[in-house]
């Protein structure tokens, strides 16, 4: 089976089982439930559930369609087909970390998840996964840590994307170790973010000094 084929069915496949999760609950969904949680994890927006239910469904389907396009748009100097398997693996994880937020924000409707520490550790576990994928992404306008200094240099982009996935998989470890005793959700992301933007500045460090060297 041609491999867009199979990208494409395994996408549909997280998407329709969104769908059906969502349309199984429904009929037991309060009127109005929650679509936005703030950093303590209270839900500080709500929808009627005609729409609110299904929003997660709908930007899903939209963010496949994207997903299937960004490989076709990308410039063959940095494709991203050159990790086209590792890409498909960020994807599908992005799916599946969608589909687990519209569980807990479906569940938290009806009352019957500690929704803050659930999307908490929903969060990490995402980042967990993205940091060991980052040592496999190549050069491209997409994905990855993409700063003006790793675009300019190969060099620059593997030290910087060696550190992200070091940085990104102990964080995010530390983070759900953190959340399932009790800290605080806030606290838990601030950690993860911050291990997030280092690599940022680290870019720049690196390019300069490769710079000066040469």
């Amino acid at each position: 089976m041609n491999k867009l084929w199979v990208f494409l069915l395994t996408c549909f496949a997280i998407v329709a089982a969104t769908a059906i999760y969502t349309a199984m609950v429904y009929p037991k969904l309060p009127a109005e439930i929650p679509v936005h949680f703030n950093a303590a994890g209270v839900a500080d927006r709500y929808e009627a559930k005609e729409s609110g239910a299904w929003l997660m469904v709908w930007m899903m389907g939209g963010m496949t369609a994207l997903f299937a396009i960004l490989p076709h748009l990308s410039p063959k100097t940095k494709s991203i087909e050159a990790f086209r398997s590792t890409y498909d693996s960020i994807v599908y994880a992005v799916l599946a970390f969608m589909l687990l937020i519209q569980f807990a924000m479906l569940q938290a409707a009806k009352g019957q998840v500690n929704v803050s520490m659930y999307i908490t550790v929903a969060v990490c576990g995402l980042f967990a996964f993205l940091g060991n994928l980052m040592g496999k992404v190549t050069p491209n306008y997409f994905v990855g840590i993409r700063t003006p200094w790793t675009l300019e240099s190969p060099v620059v982009w593997e030290r910087t994307h060696r550190l992200a996935a070091k940085l990104m998989t102990y964080s995010a470890i530390a983070g759900i170790t953190l959340a399932l005793i009790g800290a605080s959700p806030i606290v838990v992301m601030a950690m993860v973010i911050t291990a997030v933007l280092i690599p940022v500045p680290y870019s720049y460090w690196v390019y300069r000094d490769q710079s000066r060297a040469n």
